[in-house]
């Protein structure tokens, strides 16, 4: 069966790029089409999950359900504010993403789920939580429709959000201002990002990877040093092809990473590092765990209520990626740390260590070792995954 996954190699890119052309052009006639972009948007999906597989089948089911949940909560949100019902709506909502997580090490791993299901699930998930804070009050169904299967981040992101995706769909683009604000920039973009995955990761993977197979310390220092920096190009690569783009389709997207091994802290490598995803899981996990448990009496200081959070939502993220051991360690890992980065900065010996010379440099230093093992954490080498 003919598949092509999204930004694996240069052919691809290709092919996604010759899909995307009539938006282009039409976008140097100064016009958009929401119809247009869904029609790639689906050759996109097809190309990608197979025509007729059982992936495709999953992905059409799993999309008219929770499109009939989407619609359903506004419905229902117009007349009644019951949180109970909001409860129960989110809970049926996160059960296809629970069963395939759940099964995801069971021998039913082959069957269940399809390419990008996580991150349409933020998508689906965003949505409900802006129809119940009231941020969404009205839907159209080509604009849900667009906005979840949207081509250039359909497999793996950057996670957009639906109010900033419609306004950019919404804008009307001049064409000088198209061709310098998003067709010279997204080309940039694409040309970088596959320098850095198919060029340096590439690299990093076979020569250096590759190497270390067998667990030892020395192994294991040198696959932690390696596998952070082959994670990074390698993502980064694919973010900023999919960022790229997207600017050619008249979308613009966050940048997914910005120099996350010059952080200073753990707290600033998460604004830095998969910057899409720390955000969503800092508007819609942490706050609301600081605000309910506040609100409820669990937490009486907001200090203890925001610790706790940042354990939780990391341990949510862990699992996110999956349920293995080394991505729960993972979680947890990155939990305590955020935790001790903040008494740490909230710390007098900290405002006056960092006025120093080279606190800068020392605190970049060490905070690079803390993600790499954080990585290597990440990576199962230590259990042979």
């Amino acid at each position: 069966m003919f598949k092509v996954e999204q930004y694996s190699s240069i052919f691809s890119i290709y092919i996604y790029l010759l899909l995307i052309l009539p938006v282009v052009v039409f976008a140097l006639f100064e016009k958009k089409s929401k119809v247009l972009n869904i029609c790639i948007s689906v050759v996109v999906i097809i190309l990608l999950l197979g025509p007729l597989s059982l992936q495709m089948w999953e992905f059409v089911v799993y999309l008219m359900y929770e499109l009939v949940i989407i619609y359903f909560f506004l419905l229902f949100r117009r007349n009644c504010r019951s949180e109970l019902v909001y409860y129960i709506v989110f809970a049926l909502s996160l059960i296809p993403i629970i069963i395939i997580k759940y099964y995801g090490k069971s021998d039913y791993s082959t069957y269940l789920g399809f390419t990008g299901v996580s991150y349409i699930s933020f998508k689906i998930w965003e949505i409900l939580f802006e129809i119940h804070d009231g941020h969404v009050k009205k839907l159209n169904l080509l604009d849900v429709i667009g906005f979840v299967t949207f081509a250039p981040t359909f497999s793996s992101g950057p996670i957009d959000r639906y109010p900033s995706y419609i306004l950019e769909m919404d804008k009307k683009l001049e064409r000088r201002v198209y061709i310098y604000e998003y067709l010279v920039p997204g080309i940039k973009k694409i040309l970088i990002g596959m320098l850095y995955k198919f060029t340096i990761a590439f690299f990093i993977s076979t020569y250096v990877m590759n190497r270390y197979e067998g667990f030892s310390i020395k192994s294991a220092v040198a696959y932690m040093y390696s596998y952070t920096l082959y994670l990074f190009f390698d993502f980064a690569g694919y973010s900023m092809m999919a960022t790229g783009t997207s600017y050619l389709m008249g979308v613009k997207l966050i940048d997914n990473f910005n120099k996350p091994f010059l952080s200073r802290n753990m707290k600033e490598f998460w604004e830095r590092w998969h910057i899409s995803l720390s955000r969503w899981f800092g508007d819609f996990v942490y706050s609301r765990f600081v605000l309910n448990n506040v609100r409820n009496g669990l937490f009486k200081e907001q200090k203890t209520a925001a610790r706790w959070a940042s354990v939780f939502t990391m341990l949510v993220m862990g699992i996110w990626h999956g349920l293995y051991i080394h991505y729960i360690l993972y979680g947890l890992y990155h939990g305590v740390l955020l935790v001790l980065t903040d008494v740490w900065i909230k710390s007098k010996i900290f405002r006056r260590v960092k006025k120093m010379k080279y606190y800068d440099y020392g605190s970049r230093f060490f905070c690079f070792h803390l993600i790499a093992f954080g990585m290597l954490i990440f990576s199962g080498f230590w259990i042979g995954v």
